[in-house]
């Protein structure tokens, strides 16, 4: 009977662990990211073109004032993340470094730091096709999944690129 017992609760231990999982990697805009804020009221963006023309724009800060800001805010709120269930763990093991990344023609660096005063802040960077996210909880940069992540990248660096020339 004991057996029983034991079975049951290791099952319901994983079977709620595939729920928060579930539920963690759940598609979420960038407030959702960024737990707490509701609206914007600061962004600050950065754009460099890597490989053997690089260009670097640069950084360009809005506020609702500014008559780029619906287009920019339209741009950053119509992306849809998912944060993988491992950065929950990833957020306690010591940070490394990866370096040697081979740039080519055409590849874009996006640096997206985004704040509602009083409420909190998150930095979200687009990286070659990569996408990563500022924890000020732990401290370092998380990654997230994007659909079609260099496609949408790119795409966004471009909505973005005449914002700030």
């Amino acid at each position: 009977m004991n057996w029983i017992k034991t079975r049951w609760k290791i099952l319901t231990i994983i079977l709620a662990l595939f729920l928060w999982a579930a539920w963690y990697a759940r598609p979420v805009d960038v407030y959702g990211l960024a737990s707490g804020m509701e609206e914007l009221d600061y962004m600050s963006l950065s754009l460099s073109e890597l490989g053997e023309n690089h260009k670097d724009y640069p950084f360009k800060d809005f506020s609702p004032e500014d008559p780029e800001w619906d287009t920019a805010l339209e741009a950053i709120e119509s992306l849809s993340f998912h944060r993988p269930p491992w950065n929950v763990v990833l957020q306690f093991v010591p940070k490394r470094r990866i370096t040697g990344r081979v740039t080519h023609e055409g590849d874009q660096h996006l640096t997206l730091f985004l704040r509602e005063q009083g409420r909190g802040y998150i930095q979200i960077q687009f990286f070659i096709d990569e996408w990563m996210y500022y924890s000020p909880h732990s401290n370092r940069n998380l990654t997230l999944w994007v659909e079609g992540s260099r496609e949408a990248g790119e795409g966004l660096a471009e909505s973005l690129r005449p914002l700030l020339e």
